[in-house]
């Protein structure tokens, strides 16, 4: 079909067999066994091929001509594809290319319209091919011939894509003509046809190329098939001589490079919760052609020696937690599962922590976990989140485009306060969000005033104040909510009370509610969308307005933070033996006092009330052999 320097195009196919088939055909190939052989045909043919015949004389992989152009069907490519199956021998779909008369667009999808319901993993057909013969100085549809290739190549990918199968595209191209695709490209199969007389089962396509000054684009030296005659007689085939083919491999890794075949999830990876010190194991079930291979990410980067189908962190800490994802490739392609690691560590009072304020609902703290330790609402993480050092521990780092958290909870009626540390960096969307659920949203960058904090009521109106927070750097940010007066508060100081529409100063809009579906992100489009960039540490909402000095002792107990484990602060001796505990822990949160002589027998003793963070416990029953005790509070 194709001449050292021009390729002048019969309909041609090529038989590709899996391993077991090509073994049957080793008693008919004897000096080219090590190399695969197949044909390409067209109606040129007939369809008349003999496929049984083709493959018992040793052919064990096919492609057949599909389209030419946008206007040009092949008459027999139907009955090719389903005779060559049928005997066994793998079969791919080509188009003869049209670049000076079609855009890649319209010839890719005429293309498939023909070819699609035999592109597809079913263990039979092989990648379809473009046929790229025709350079006559013009090209439509994009700005060079490389272009064209490149456009009709990802067409076609995105068509198969669609229908859940994964292709690499073949280019065939002469020697000659190869300086027409441009630069290197490791996103095709290269199919080189060089009639160069040098011995299929040893030589290569790139030998005695007639003076051509050919481009190895794929690598100096590499080709995966090569077309190395059109005048051989293959047994069942009587319309006379026909394009013959050599594949670059054993018939196990042709199977590999070139069989449709498929990579996919047997089961999502799931989020994995230990208790520190304990063992994490991720798994993933996945299923596809061939070989698969893993490799395992933490943080996006590879962790070294894992490629297999599991991965443990053994004694799991703080530091394990986070994003966790596997690569998984064949011969097809790649696919990627991911899942987060949470790790629970005992909670933990910092010199200097302050009491909480009353009246919190949720307190979300970002130390390697989604829990929420105040409340009943844990987060669940989705895309690029991760974990970074926090003002208080660690916190939940943002990346801008994908990461968020969402949650069960409903939205909050005034009154309201929401509290955090920010570390604010400046979103490239027009606004960016700390929360939101498609109706209302509390936004770090507000729409159209991305310096500014506000928040928006879906349709209704987008309020901001004119201050916002410093960015690269660590912000406490404070909203309360009356329900008529709001407030912003940076740094544990007063900004200002003042809201504003549409560069007016208004009073405070009445009704705000607050959003807590969503975290990172809002929803008014119906999908995540206003993706914030940035870190956010020690989340905490409270369903009054707090006062300024609560605020105030929030920013001021900086990276102690508050108190959030019950703990034993003094012991009085009053007499008589009795004694009294002096406690402090969440605000609000009954404290669970348990005694015991021994260490091993630990009866509850007592379950003081503790609305203002501060309790004490009298023990009346002391005596003078020791007592130990122990503070819970629920979590």
């Amino acid at each position: 079909m194709f001449a050292k320097n021009l390729i002048s195009r019969k309909p041609v196919i090529f038989l590709n067999g899996a391993l077991v088939l090509f073994i049957s055909a080793l008693a008919t190939v004897t000096a080219q066994a090590q190399r695969p052989l197949g044909i390409d045909v067209s109606s040129y043919q007939s369809n008349n091929v003999n496929w049984a015949s083709v493959k018992s004389g040793g052919y064990t992989f096919a492609w057949a001509k599909a389209t030419e152009g946008v206007s040009i069907n092949d008459a027999d490519f139907g009955v090719n594809e389903a005779n060559a199956k049928s005997a066994g021998v793998p079969i791919g779909a080509y188009d003869f290319a049209h670049p000076e008369d079609n855009t890649p667009l319209a010839e890719s999808s005429h293309f498939w319209s023909i070819a699609e319901n035999y592109i597809e993993a079913d263990g039979k057909s092989l990648m379809p091919m473009l046929d790229y013969e025709t350079f006559p100085g013009t090209v439509v549809g994009a700005s060079t011939y490389a272009d064209w290739a490149n456009l009709w190549c990802s067409n076609v990918e995105a068509f198969a894509a669609a229908k859940g199968v994964a292709i690499k595209p073949v280019i065939y191209i002469s020697a000659c003509n190869t300086p027409e695709l441009g630069s290197e490209d490791n996103s095709t199969i290269a199919w080189i046809a060089n009639y160069n007389g040098v011995a299929a089962s040893t030589g290569n396509p790139w030998e005695d190329a007639g003076g051509c000054s050919e481009n190895e684009i794929w690598g100096s030296g590499v080709w995966n098939i090569w077309q190395y005659s059109s005048s051989v007689t293959v047994p069942g085939i009587t319309t006379g001589p026909c394009d013959v083919d050599v594949f670059n491999g054993t018939s196990n890794s042709l199977v590999s490079t070139l069989l449709i075949g498929t990579i996919e999830l047997a089961s999502q990876i799931t989020n994995v919760t230990v208790a520190a010190g304990s063992t994490a194991t991720f798994n993933v079930n996945a299923a596809g052609t061939g070989m698969l291979g893993y490799q395992w990410q933490f943080n996006q980067k590879n962790i070294s020696g894992a490629t297999n189908s599991s991965y443990s962190i053994t004694n799991a800490q703080l530091a394990n937690a986070g994003p966790y994802s596997v690569l998984i490739t064949n011969s097809v392609g790649s696919i990627t599962a991911s899942a987060f690691l949470s790790v629970l560590a005992p909670l933990i009072n910092y010199p200097g922590a302050a009491l909480d304020p009353s009246n919190m609902v949720n307190w979300w703290t970002g130390d390697g976990n989604f829990n929420d330790i105040y409340g009943v609402t844990n987060l669940s993480p989705s895309g690029g989140l991760s974990y970074t050092n926090g003002k208080v521990g660690l916190a939940y780092r943002f990346d801008g485009s994908s990461a968020y958290m969402t949650s069960s909870a409903g939205e909050i009626a005034p009154p309201w306060t929401i509290s955090a540390w920010v570390y604010f960096q400046s979103a490239s969307g027009v606004s960016a969000a700390l929360m939101g659920d498609g109706t209302y949203s509390l936004k770090l960058q507000q729409y159209d005033h991305t310096a500014d904090v506000g928040i928006s009521k879906s349709l209704v109106a987008d309020y901001y104040f004119s201050a916002g927070l410093t960015a690269n750097t660590w912000n406490h940010l404070a909203i309360s909510y009356s329900g008529s007066a709001m407030d912003f508060y940076r740094n544990g100081a007063l900004v200002t009370s003042q809201v504003y529409s549409n560069g007016v100063a208004i009073a405070t809009p009445s009704g705000l509610e607050l959003p807590r579906s969503n975290i990172g992100v809002d929803t008014f489009s119906g999908s995540p969308d206003d993706f914030m960039l940035g870190a956010v540490d020690e989340l905490q909402i409270y369903t009054r307005a707090l006062s300024a000095s609560d605020i105030a002792s929030i920013y001021n107990a900086g990276s102690a933070g508050l108190v959030r484990a019950p703990q034993f602060t003094s012991i009085t001796n009053l007499g008589n033996g009795q004694i009294k505990l002096n406690l402090v822990g969440q605000t609000g949160k009954p404290i669970t006092i348990k005694s015991s002589p021994d260490l091993i027998n630990w009866p509850t003793a007592a379950i003081a009330q503790n609305p203002g963070g501060v309790t004490n416990y009298i023990d009346t029953a002391t005596s003078s052999t020791q007592k130990f005790y122990q503070a819970t509070q629920k979590y």
